[in-house]
């Protein structure tokens, strides 16, 4: 699972470690790195997403049918369904 932050709010901790002698903040160092690498990032896009228990149910339907297409289908989806949550345990083949 992936523990996403916001971007100014890591740039907000970084500076707390920058000198504020006169009202403004002055960044040097490996600060200054750290600020510039994280200015840098791309954004972070979340991946779209389909909620497994919505698969789960089209796979009910189709295995609820009363043809062979409909059962074939469903077997192909309950597969692929299968692969990808041993992937997300860390299993692979």
């Amino acid at each position: 699972m992936d523990d996403l932050i916001s971007r100014q709010a890591a740039v907000e901790l970084a500076m707390k470690y920058c000198p504020d002698d006169d009202g403004t903040v002055q960044c040097d160092g490996d600060i200054r790195e750290l600020l510039d690498e994280l200015e840098n990032l791309p954004p972070a896009q979340p991946e779209e997403a389909i909620p497994v228990s919505w698969i789960e149910a089209k796979i009910e339907r189709f295995k609820a049918e009363d043809n062979a297409f409909c059962g074939l289908t469903a077997n192909i989806m309950l597969v692929m369904l299968n692969e990808w949550k041993r992937e997300q345990e860390g299993e692979t083949e």
